[in-house]
């Protein structure tokens, strides 16, 4: 009686220690994939704000002069190829509109305001997606509405 009763102790035990050592393991991969979509994240954050500041360097280079008023919109992917950023500018805010050379703007997005301290303001919507079959555990999209001095 004595021995059935051990054999059946150290079934339990490892039944017991095989259940725990299934929990550790579910518990490790959901901790890696936490620290694994975090970092594909803030990827997707650095890439926003770099897709922020080359927009506003775009508009500042822009060649208004061939009948192109204004940039509208645009279309960028990481140079890693994973995310892809789509920028529309929905407003552009000029003192009385026109704009620093004095030429009044006839761009349907530009804003008319009276006071010359946010003269130039650009207000914007960021959408940043990670690609169709890029190497990300969960997709990312990030959108973000940017109001920006060039």
């Amino acid at each position: 009686m004595r021995r059935g009763f051990n054999l059946l102790m150290a079934i339990f035990m490892l039944l017991l220690l095989g259940g725990l050592g299934a929990l550790t393991l579910k518990y490790a991969r959901i901790s890696a994939k936490h620290f694994a979509d975090s970092f594909v994240k803030e990827q997707a954050q650095l890439f926003l704000e770099s897709v922020v500041e080359y927009t506003i360097m775009k508009i500042e280079g822009y060649d208004r002069s061939a009948g192109n008023d204004c940039l509208q919109s645009l279309v960028l992917e990481s140079p890693d190829g994973r995310f892809e950023a789509k920028v529309s500018v929905l407003k552009y805010y000029l003192y009385k509109g026109k704009d620093n050379e004095g030429e009044q703007r006839s761009c349907p997005i530009v804003e008319s305001i009276e006071s010359p301290e946010s003269h130039g303001y650009v207000l914007m919507d960021v959408v940043v997606t990670s690609k169709k079959g890029a190497k990300v555990a969960s997709p990312v999209r990030i959108a973000r509405r940017v109001l920006q001095h060039p």
